[in-house]
C-alpha cells in the first residue's frame, strides 16, 4: 500500500481482506509506533494507512470521530489509544507475551505509562519540537520527565524495563527515546550519562532489538519532520519523494 499519507478528500482506502489487521497513524507518530512495535515484536503482519495528523480524511473521522491516531480496525472491530490497542494485540495475539502475567505488576506497568504520558508524550515533548529546541524550560521539563523511568530501571537493575529482554513498558516508551539523537543534531540536547547512567545503557540496548530496528526511522527524517512541525508545514511524507 502506498506510504504517502492521506488527507482532507482523499479516497477510503481499499477494503480490508476478512481476518486482515489494519493500522491508521502516521510514520512520524511515536503513539504509532507504539502499536508498530508491538507486532513487531509478535510476529504479525499487518497493512498500515498513513494519514495526516492536521488534515485527517473525512472518511478517517468518520470511522474514529475522536481524531486520535493510531486506530485499529480488524473486520468490524475499531479500536484507538496506543495503549489500549497494545494491550488488545498482546491478548489476541498470545506469541511473546509483553504484558506482566501478575495482575499488580501488570497494574504498575499502566501506573508508570499512565504519568509518563501526560508529562512527556502530550505535555514536554511537543513543547520541546515546536521551539526546535531552543526552549531552555521545555528541555528541562522534559529531561524531568524522564527522572521516573530512570529511577524504576536503576530500581529493577535489569537490562530492559521487562527483565531480560524488552516487553511492554520498554515498547511503550522507546519511541520518544528514539527522537533524542535528532534533537541533539538540532540543538544540543543531551541526556546526560551523570544523570541518566541506566537510561543510556537502556538505549544502546534498545537499538540492538529486531522490533526497534524494523520500525525506526532514520536520524535525518526526525530532523526535517521537526523543522516542518515547528514550522507548521506538512512533515507527514518526509523522505518519500
Amino acid at each position: 500500500m502506498d506510504q504517502k499519507a492521506h488527507g482532507g478528500d482523499s479516497e477510503f482506502p481499499p477494503p480490508l481482506e476478512p481476518g486482515k489487521l489494519r493500522i491508521y497513524g502516521n510514520r512520524f507518530c511515536p503513539f504509532t509506533e507504539r502499536v508498530r512495535l508491538v507486532l513487531a515484536a509478535k510476529g504479525v503482519e499487518y497493512e498500515q494507512v498513513n494519514i495526516r495528523l492536521k488534515d485527517m480524511p473525512k472518511w478517517y473521522l468518520e470511522k474514529f470521530p475522536g481524531g486520535r491516531t493510531p486506530g485499529l480496525e480488524q473486520d468490524d472491530r475499531l479500536l484507538w489509544e496506543s495503549t489500549v490497542i497494545c494491550q488488545y494485540l498482546d491478548e489476541t495475539f498470545t506469541q511473546n507475551v509483553l504484558f506482566p502475567r501478575d495482575p499488580y505488576d501488570k497494574a504498575r506497568v499502566l501506573l508508570l505509562v499512565g504519568a509518563f504520558d501526560p508529562v512527556v508524550p502530550l505535555g514536554a515533548y511537543p513543547a520541546y519540537c515546536k521551539s526546535t529546541a531552543t526552549d531552555k524550560d521545555a528541555e528541562a521539563a522534559l529531561l524531568t520527565g524522564l527522572e521516573p523511568l530512570e529511577a524504576e530501571i536503576t530500581q529493577l537493575g535489569t537490562p530492559f524495563f521487562g527483565g531480560n529482554k524488552p516487553r511492554i513498558l520498554d515498547f511503550l516508551v522507546w519511541p520518544w527515546f528514539e527522537r533524542f539523537p535528532a534533537f541533539q543534531e538540532l540543538s544540543g540536547f543531551q541526556m546526560s550519562e551523570q544523570r541518566f547512567p541506566n537510561l543510556n545503557r537502556w538505549m544502546e540496548r534498545m537499538y540492538g532489538q529486531m522490533a526497534v530496528q524494523v520500525c525506526m526511522c532514520a536520524t535525518q527524517l526526525h530532523v526535517q519532520a521537526v523543522q516542518l512541525y515547528k514550522d507548521n508545514k506538512s512533515f507527514h511524507d518526509v523522505g518519500l519523494d
